[in-house]
């Protein structure tokens, strides 16, 4: 059950045994309390200071938003209200390049965007919810940072990958609208990011995705006190790189 004394919270949608595996062991690394939700559970490498049980596993199927709120509602009664929520859950129906329309059915591209888009939406209500529950503090004690796993599918075409790039680019359009609209989250310390690996060339890290890589550059949203761009594009072992929204 949760403390009265509340402790930072991680929470990853979409656990995964690459970044979601790693992210559970950077921020435990930094004193966090972790949930991590999934349709299965996924294996996290014990560490010298936590072992793998440690973890908090939420079953969850992110093809059903109406699902969303109670992950919230679980790891809030377990363990205490996120001040770090990680959405990171992706799903891809590739089509015929050649003849997208036909190749994609509505059923599939439905299930694509409720993964992609719409139990992200859930999780930003959910999240922004829980930030606001949390102590106001100037300090980065409570985080209360969205960050969204996304690619460069908001800003370059790419064949084959409609739905996908529908999907993505609709939660980044979100993230924007957050970050750069007039509402009051700022002034709540509310933070946001659309997350973007890259290759060195700007190109994207496609299925060379790096779960540690992540994992560090998500710690450092996570701690920044301010809001940094909305759009964070990376490099592994360099950081943050501006590509000019491209």
């Amino acid at each position: 059950m949760a403390s009265s004394s509340p402790a930072r919270v991680l929470l990853v949608l979409g656990a995964g045994p690459n970044i979601g595996a790693h992210l559970a062991q950077t921020f435990s690394a930094k004193g966090y309390q972790v949930a991590l939700a999934s349709r299965t559970p996924h294996p996290v490498e014990a560490t010298s200071s936590k072992p793998a049980s440690a973890y908090l596993h939420v079953t969850v199927d992110l093809s059903q938003s109406e699902s969303v709120p109670g992950v919230f509602e679980t790891v809030k009664a377990e363990i205490g209200a996120p001040s770090v929520v990680v959405y990171n859950a992706a799903l891809r129906y590739p089509d015929t390049p050649d003849d997208p329309l036909s190749s994609l059915s509505l059923a599939n591209f439905s299930t694509a965007l409720a993964v992609n888009t719409t139990s992200a939406v859930a999780a930003l209500q959910q999240a922004v919810q829980g930030f606001q529950s949390l102590p106001a503090s100037p300090s980065s004690a409570f985080s209360k940072t969205f960050i969204f796993t996304g690619n460069i599918l908001n800003v370059k075409h790419f064949p084959g990958m409609l739905a996908f790039g529908l999907g993505k680019a609709a939660t980044a359009y979100a993230i924007q609208d957050l970050v750069e609209g007039k509402n009051a989250y700022r002034d709540q310390g509310i933070k946001f990011y659309y997350a973007d690996e890259r290759n060195p060339q700007g190109g994207p890290a496609g299925p060379n995705i790096d779960g540690p890589a992540a994992a560090i550059e998500y710690l450092k949203l996570a701690e920044r006190q301010d809001q940094g761009p909305w759009l964070h594009t990376f490099i592994k072992g360099q950081g943050y790189k501006d590509f000019g929204g491209q």
